[in-house]
């Protein structure tokens, strides 16, 4: 049996653009702390072999005090780490993966041919390839006959096994239908559709690690691989580092900004989240016609987060009635917005509500 760690997309040395910048630094330091947990918790696991498909780092030259680190957790491993590097963190003489001497564990693809190396003590050879620049394609994989029978044969890349036109190494189905890789360890999509096979074999993405912002919710992840025989078992092990979270509150009823306070601290607290985190809450639901989320009240629940966003995407609840006939500026401004509200579409129509509902409370004389 083989058994291994498959990770990607960890995307180190990130600027963290969307957080601020001493809130970033922190996140980073975290991230490093996570992923050496990770590693150590996969090899008492039985980790035999670590595999990362690309995008270890942000950049192909990313700071030497942050690669120092990582290079520093891969040499402390008793198993060996093998990198197919990725389009943001390619290979380039001046970059990362040829910075001189390299932990004597780490094994690292330098071109862009199909290419591997042989581990006997495990009986597994890794074949794979790097990019060499910002976008690339994909070698030919070879057949199922080209493989030496008295190995598990793997496959570790960085490419788009969802878009034959994609710029970044795509991969046909039917080019690993004849590969015969037991395992294909992918990087790349950083929310990917469970392991599928194809063929003989199976093919996984292992997701992100840390996400990076509101497109990447929830945990990171790595998938822990066992192999034996013709029998390939993939197991989802979590990420310590930060998180982005997207809460949804349904704020249907609501007449007051204290309500709707209300109702998002209920949802924090109910979240319970155990790791730092940005938080982003979507306000959804029919409100009343002045009711909006009071900025001032929701502040002190950043305190607790590296981010803390409301985002308001509820619909005023309204006499559209009394409204038309109403003489006074608020009634003149709802007869200017309705055409909005009833032409309008989508996203268009989300920013006429808004637009009326914060113009409705501040000719109310509340707080906007």
């Amino acid at each position: 049996m083989l058994r291994f760690l498959h990770m990607a997309d960890l995307h180190l040395c990130s600027p963290l653009s969307s957080l601020p910048a001493r809130v970033a630094a922190g996140v980073r330091s975290r991230q490093i702390t996570a992923l050496k947990g990770l590693l150590t918790a996969a090899v008492d696991r039985g980790a035999q072999m670590i595999l990362m498909a690309g995008d270890v780092f942000d950049t192909p030259t990313p700071a030497r005090e942050e690669a120092r680190l990582f290079f520093e957790i891969v040499s402390a491993l008793p198993v060996p780490v093998v990198v197919a590097p990725g389009n943001h963190d390619f290979f380039v003489k001046d970059g990362v993966w040829a910075r001189e001497p390299l932990p004597k564990n780490l094994y690292v693809f330098r071109d862009g041919g199909l290419c591997y190396f042989d581990f006997p003590a495990l009986g597994a050879a890794v074949y794979g390839y790097a990019f060499t620049g910002e976008r690339g394609s994909a070698p030919d994989l070879g057949r199922a006959t080209d493989l030496p029978p008295d190995r598990i044969s793997l496959l570790l890349a960085h490419g788009d096994l969802t878009s034959p036109l994609s710029p970044y190494a795509p991969i046909g189905a039917g080019q690993l239908e004849r590969c015969g890789f037991a395992y294909a360890a992918l990087g790349h999509i950083h929310n990917p559709q469970p392991p599928c096979r194809y063929g003989d074999t199976t093919a996984a993405y292992s997701g992100f690690f840390a996400g990076r912002g509101f497109d990447e919710l929830g945990a990171g992840r790595a998938l822990l691989v066992e192999i034996e025989g013709t029998r390939v078992g993939v197991t989802a092990l979590s990420s310590e580092a930060d998180r982005f979270e997207l809460l949804t509150v349904d704020a249907t009823g609501a007449e007051t900004g204290a309500e709707i306070t209300a109702a998002v601290r209920e949802a924090v607290s109910a979240a319970c989240f155990s790791v730092p985190t940005a938080v982003r809450v979507r306000l959804v639901g029919e409100v009343g016609l002045s009711c909006v989320a009071e900025q001032s009240t929701l502040a002190p629940l950043a305190e607790n987060f590296l981010c803390f966003e409301i985002r308001d995407e509820t619909l005023p609840v309204f006499d559209a009635a009394y409204l038309e006939n109403d003489p006074t500026l608020r009634g003149a401004f709802y007869r200017a917005m309705l055409p909005r509200l009833t032409e309008a579409e989508g996203e268009a129509r989300a920013v006429a509500a808004q637009a009326l509902r914060m113009g409705l409370a501040a000719l109310s004389g509340r707080e906007v």
